[in-house]
């Protein structure tokens, strides 16, 4: 473990230590206490792969600073592009103002800024002021909606158990060969799409028999979240629509930016996160009206 003096205070610096127990478990510790869940089981289950690196400070032993690199190999247009998206930033409270995360971001950014086609990340309201000096700028995000009419649906649709181990091998499957339905798809990310199934998408998790194909979405009153959709064969998406809408569904709202916009409304999205990208390496998205699909925040 390399040693850093940052004012006057020894820090321990360390990466990529999930298998390193003791760590694993002061770092999930502190993800409890900032943002309420545990990597555990998403590391038993074998889903925290190389792509997912935290960069963390120690002291006495333990996390209290970290910057996370999300390696994610993206589609864009038919186009293979390596994103890296920063998440996990947070800071034990006593260690906070100390310029703590400053120094994991500048280290990520340095490191990473030459082997990625761009750098972004999600922030919330109160560090909005906080990554423009590190170069990074504001990109607006672009929704897509539809109406439907209320013709129900005809397909046959169940719900899949996540704690299943067969139908958790064939959601597995199939998000690894997956036929991307979306301008701008992840590619070959399974583990991070199975770190919502294992949370908070457990029960939104859908197989359309007709189609053969899985479905992540949520029902909200008349509105239907449809998050993603996932085929090993070309997939219509307006099949897809018209299976998940029953006769209660007024609206579909989509998670990700549809292969043809044509019917679809748009508008800019107005989320709790806003995205931010490094100058520079902005290049496709913006002024492009697209999203990041809501399964790739990380």
């Amino acid at each position: 473990m390399e040693k850093i003096k940052l004012d006057t205070t020894i820090y321990g610096f360390d990466n990529d230590y999930k298998h390193n127990k003791d760590i694993r478990a002061s770092f999930n510790i502190l993800t409890e206490i900032t943002f309420g869940f545990s990597m555990e089981e998403w590391y038993l289950n074998g889903y925290w792969s190389d792509k997912y690196i935290p960069y963390s400070l120690l002291h006495e032993d333990k996390i209290i600073s970290n910057v996370s690199v999300n390696i994610i190999e993206f589609i864009i247009e038919e186009e293979k592009k390596i994103g890296v998206q920063i998440g996990t930033v947070m800071t034990k409270k006593e260690y906070q103002n100390r310029g703590l995360n400053r120094f994991l971001l500048e280290k990520v950014v340095d490191e990473w800024k030459e082997k990625s086609d761009f750098i972004y990340l999600f922030a919330n309201e109160s560090v909005l002021e906080f990554y423009p000096k590190f170069n990074f700028e504001i990109v607006n995000e672009y929704q897509y909606s539809i109406s439907v009419n209320d013709n129900g649906s005809s397909s046959s649709i169940k719900r899949l158990n996540i704690e299943d181990a067969i139908e958790k091998e064939f959601l597995e499957e199939t998000l690894k060969m997956s036929v991307p339905i979306s301008k701008v798809s992840m590619h070959d990310n399974a583990s991070l799409i199975m770190f919502y199934c294992l949370s908070i998408k457990k029960n939104s998790i859908y197989y359309i028999d007709e189609l053969k194909a899985i479905v992540i979405a949520n029902f909200e009153g008349d509105t239907l979240y449809l998050n993603d959709a996932f085929c090993v064969e070309y997939l219509n998406l307006g099949d897809v629509i018209q299976a998940m809408s029953g006769k209660d569904v007024k609206k579909v709202v989509l998670g990700f930016t549809p292969l043809n916009e044509t019917s679809y409304d748009r508008s800019l999205l107005k989320a709790d996160d806003t995205l931010f990208m490094l100058k520079d390496k902005v290049g496709y998205f913006k002024d492009k009206h697209s999203m990041f699909p809501v399964l790739s925040h990380a």
